[in-house]
């Protein structure tokens, strides 16, 4: 009976952690798929933990410092959107801003473990598969057009990287790319703490690293190299608390060569245009130009000054949940961004964004999230839990992050997960 007993426990357990794997394994493959086995584990959750009463109580308190005071503000700024409620329906979107805290509040920390490790085992899986799809995806494309095998640097330019490389998963290419930088952080930690040389370590972060150069987001740069060069200076450090001069001479050695053979093989690329001339175009303001030979646009900047024109009319409150898109046009179209205004852009800017549609009082519980999490994950030397929310802030510069699902979904479950296990839970539920 007892043997029973362990049996359907263990049964019960791993529904919940394998529905996490699998959300997470999807994450970078199908944002619908992913969602299912996320609806998958609120539902065994519900079951195992209350049902079955197998819940722990923490301190109320931790709720705070989650996401479901953004989506109590989503909430809120229904009432005073015009027209009021009209937001309504981007509710669902949101909803794992609700039922991820509530649910994993409840969870105890073994438990809370386990699906941390589920959820990056699924993470790494999927975002190797996904960027060994778009390879193949993206030579076969080159390739049609060149006898194999054929091959120069026009593999970099217009038409296999940025949007042309990630469409055909139906993903943003910075929202695909903040999973694998995420994936490459917890392979690199792998890596550093066995010492030893695997084989698929090194050969998934070479994967990852290709998926990051045809990803060619800004951001995304920024963030490897932020991650990578961390790595590098944590191992330097090492060898040198070791005494190891040779192996330290010889990593930076590699690393200058590596550094100036990639620029080097990309100066005269699309990549490096993105780099340079297209930056400078983004943060200068300009109105209906042209930042390549294939598209015209209206800048960031200049977005962003429509954006600050609007906020500045109702700076405390903003107008409510789901009205950004419908005040900028107007503002778009006033100030003559005709492109902005033809597409219905948002600002693409996550603190904007809340400023417009909540005023400085939702921008508040934005900040008070990122700070506080920011706080916990170095008070906790957590490295990956830090990384998951200094890549909200940093990608929120410039994107509307934690406004689309590929990012709610992510940031909304690991995110919980990172915060919870971090306090063990302070009592033990009452039989």
């Amino acid at each position: 009976m007892v043997s029973l007993k362990k049996y359907f426990r263990k049964a019960e357990v791993d529904i919940f952690t394998i529905s996490a794997f699998l959300m997470a394994f999807f994450l970078p493959l199908h944002i619908g798929i992913s969602n299912l086995f996320l609806i998958l584990f609120f539902v065994a959750s519900g079951y195992y933990l209350f049902l079955k009463k197998q819940y722990e109580v923490r301190r109320p308190k931790l709720l705070i410092l989650t996401l479901l005071p953004v989506f109590l503000l989503y909430i809120f700024g229904l009432f005073y959107s015009s027209p009021p409620f009209e937001g309504i329906k981007i509710i669902g979107r949101n909803i794992a801003f609700l039922l991820c805290p509530l649910l994993l509040f409840f969870y105890n920390t073994k438990d809370l473990l386990r699906i941390k490790k589920s959820l990056f085992q699924g993470i790494v899986i999927g975002a190797v598969i996904s960027i060994l799809i778009l390879l193949v995806n993206n030579f076969l494309n080159y390739f049609a057009t060149r006898p194999f095998p054929s091959f120069d640097d026009e593999i970099f330019n217009y038409y296999y990287t940025y949007y042309s490389f990630s469409n055909f998963l139906d993903m943003h290419p910075t929202y695909l790319g903040a999973y694998l930088i995420f994936a490459i952080s917890l392979l690199l930690k792998k890596l550093l703490q066995n010492r030893d040389i695997k084989a698929l370590i090194i050969s998934s972060l070479i994967i990852l690293t290709v998926g990051v150069i045809f990803i060619n987001s800004r951001m995304i740069f920024f963030l490897y190299a932020l991650v990578v060069f961390s790595a590098i200076m944590y191992l330097g450090f090492i060898f040198y608390t070791q005494k190891k001069i040779g192996a330290l001479s010889l990593i930076i050695i590699v690393t200058i060569a590596v550094v100036f053979s990639i620029i080097k093989t990309l100066s005269n690329t699309y990549i490096f245009t993105r780099l340079t001339n297209e930056l400078q175009w983004e943060l200068t303001e300009q109105v209906d130009t042209s930042y390549n030979d294939k598209l015209v646009a209206d800048s960031r900047i200049a977005r962003w000054q429509s954006t600050l024109e609007a906020i500045g009319e109702k700076p405390i409150f903003g107008y409510g949940t789901h009205t950004e898109k419908d005040v900028l046009e107007g503002y778009y179209k006033k100030n003559g961004l005709q492109v902005s205004f033809k597409n219905r852009y948002d600002s693409h800017n996550i603190y904007l964004s809340f400023m417009l549609e909540y005023g400085v009082f939702g921008l508040s519980f934005l900040l008070l999230y990122l700070l506080s999490n920011l706080y916990i994950s170095l008070k906790n030397r957590n490295v990956q839990y830090f990384l998951l929310i200094f890549m909200v802030c940093v990608i929120g510069l410039f994107e509307s992050y934690l406004k689309n699902n590929p990012a709610i979904t992510f940031v909304a479950f690991f995110g919980s997960v990172f915060l919870f296990s971090s306090f063990p839970e302070k009592l033990k539920k009452e039989e």
